[in-house]
């Protein structure tokens, strides 16, 4: 396929864009007239591939310039989870949650590389999480994914700033997506606490005492993509509703 003729608007890349928060923040960035392309590994009106793969990762880029002959933003938002304790925790899904969870947003990082550092203002943001500071038990793999995305994001604004390209993260505090709700059995299993009881155990921590909303989230994102946050780069920004603040 040739190339589309370049877009007059700054191009934004959403993986993980059919779940809940990949949605919000593609509707908050479209808010604010950039143009956003989605992948995921399924749902509609998104490309479909999967971002722990080098193949993915390479088409999802390969797509955007197609249609729109650049690439300004790049969210990095793929999830997925596994709960078990360390002694049972599969193989299989350790390094399922590992390639897509942090090689996905390296793989990604390196495909979008040359696009991302073609003209000035480039972003790159991603989501981590509050998992990234204060662990939870049956979460080795998300945990140390997740901790790990920190150290990449910091490396992508070192090697980023010569180029007028930011990176950054978001942290998220619980947030009641499907990525919660379909661990939730699991985790009543593990804990012998109903559902009720481990939502408002994982809001106890927090100074307000309720779930982030997706769209919370995804108005730093559409912020960190903006030209607002030019000053911003190699940062993680909470959004815990003070879950950080509490500590332990």
């Amino acid at each position: 396929m040739s190339p589309s003729r370049p877009s007059a608007s700054r191009v934004a890349l959403v993986t993980g864009a059919a779940g809940g928060l990949g949605r919000a923040a593609c509707a908050a960035l479209a808010a604010d007239g950039i143009d956003v392309v989605g992948v995921d590994i399924h749902g509609d009106d998104v490309i479909t591939a999967d971002m722990g793969t080098e193949d993915g990762a390479r088409r999802a880029v390969e797509v955007v310039l197609e249609r729109h002959g650049r690439l300004d933003v790049l969210v990095l938002n793929a999830a997925v989870q596994h709960v078990a304790p360390i002694p049972t925790f599969p193989v299989d899904e350790w390094d399922r949650l590992l390639d897509v969870l942090l090689k996905g947003p390296f793989l990604t990082m390196r495909a979008a590389w040359p696009s991302l550092t073609a003209r000035p203002g480039g972003r790159i943001i991603a989501t981590a999480s509050t998992s990234a500071y204060v662990a939870e038990p049956f979460k080795a793999a998300y945990v140390a994914a997740k901790t790990g995305l920190l150290g990449l994001v910091r490396v992508a604004a070192l090697e980023g700033g010569p180029h007028d390209l930011t990176a950054n993260a978001v942290a998220p505090g619980l947030m009641m997506t499907g990525l919660i709700e379909g661990q939730m059995e699991e985790q009543m299993r593990l804990r012998g606490q109903s559902r009720d009881e481990i939502v408002a155990n994982w809001c106890s921590g927090q100074a307000v005492k309720r779930p982030v909303e997706t769209q919370e989230v995804a108005a730093v994102i559409a912020f960190l993509a903006g030209a607002r946050s030019s000053g911003i780069t190699g940062a993680v920004i909470p959004v815990d509703l003070g879950e950080l603040a509490c500590g332990e």
